[in-house]
């Protein structure tokens, strides 16, 4: 059985598309670290995205259907244009595709969240803790407020949101309970500013 083809949106321009869409991606903040770098994501980038949405690997609501991955992704890159927020792509030294890391919004987010994907092979290593402590310390200064959401199961997760400093916020799960039938945990980087809730 051959592979599918990949679908039309997902192959990378060519031309003056290209050239557009290298221009935009100069435009997101290059964060570097010791051993990782982060930078604009590349549609050469998202069969990674794709690999690690599309297992139970521990996300939310995962695993997800190709086409909820792809909208996914696009949520996150066009972040970077709505809201000057979005993801980025972990790079490591040698310009291996570690992971992703975001600063965004999603739906029904109510405040920015930090999120981190880090590919198994690239796991255990403490490339998700310099790449989400990057990701974080760049966002103090951008955002008022910032949240991780977790699977209450994924405990690689939670261990690196303390490593992180983020403290449980048993309020604001609280207040997604109302609405949301999958239950989270929640990791406060950055307190709500006064009279935010």
């Amino acid at each position: 059985m051959t592979a599918p083809l990949p679908r039309p949106c997902t192959i990378p321009p060519h031309g003056p598309a290209a050239a557009r869409a290298a221009a935009l991606a100069a435009l997101v903040p290059v964060l570097e670290g010791d051993r990782v770098r982060l930078r604009a994501p590349r549609l050469a980038d998202y069969p990674a995205y794709e690999r690690m949405m599309g297992a139970d690997t521990g996300h939310m609501g995962g695993p997800f259907t190709p086409e909820a991955i792809w909208n996914d992704f696009c949520n996150y890159v066009a972040g970077w244009m709505l809201r000057g927020l979005g993801t980025w792509t972990v790079e490591t030294r040698a310009g291996e595709v570690a992971g992703f890391v975001n600063l965004a919004l999603e739906w029904l987010d109510e405040e920015p969240e930090l999120g981190w994907m880090i590919l198994p092979e690239h796991r255990g290593k403490g490339l998700g803790t310099e790449a989400a402590r990057l990701a974080r310390d760049w966002g103090m200064d951008q955002v008022d407020t910032m949240v991780s959401y977790a699977d209450p199961d994924n405990t690689r997760s939670h261990a690196l949101a303390r490593r992180l400093g983020a403290v449980r916020d048993t309020g604001a799960e609280a207040a997604i309970a109302v609405w949301e039938t999958e239950p989270v945990t929640v990791w406060r980087h950055k307190p709500m500013p006064e009279g935010a809730r």
